[in-house]
């Protein structure tokens, strides 16, 4: 039996709830749209695949077309998440993008933070 002290308590309770801040770059109004249902969660099929529509941020014909589906499908109770940025790819770009990462590049060249991050990188340090 483990008898805590309030010092490890409070340690404790300050390791398992870390502060996290995230700060969102804006390099383009472009991202994905993700139908979110009441819950939180994404409404997805059986394979675990989110319903989900590419888009500008704002596209009221977008968020429409995906609620639109939603409610095709069954789920029409949620709403449309927008996440910048972000683009959807095939199971076959993802394997390509692991196999980039693993070999120590950049996973994918359309990620423009990236690839900005590895220019300043470059510079700082040079390519050695």
């Amino acid at each position: 039996m483990v008898v805590m002290n309030s010092f490890d308590q409070q340690l404790l309770s300050k390791v398992q709830k870390p502060r996290v801040q995230v700060i969102e770059e804006q390099f383009s109004n472009f991202g994905t749209y993700v139908w979110m249902k009441p819950n939180g969660k994404p409404f997805t099929d059986g394979s675990g695949n989110a319903l989900s529509i590419e888009g500008m941020k704002d596209d009221k014909a977008k968020i429409k077309e995906l609620a639109d589906a939603a409610t095709y499908w069954g789920q029409p109770e949620g709403r449309a998440v927008f996440y910048p940025n972000m683009r959807k790819i095939s199971d076959e770009e993802h394997s390509e993008q692991v196999d980039r990462m693993n070999q120590g590049l950049i996973p994918s060249m359309n990620d423009l933070g990236a690839l900005i991050a590895a220019k300043k990188t470059l510079e700082l340090y040079g390519d050695e």
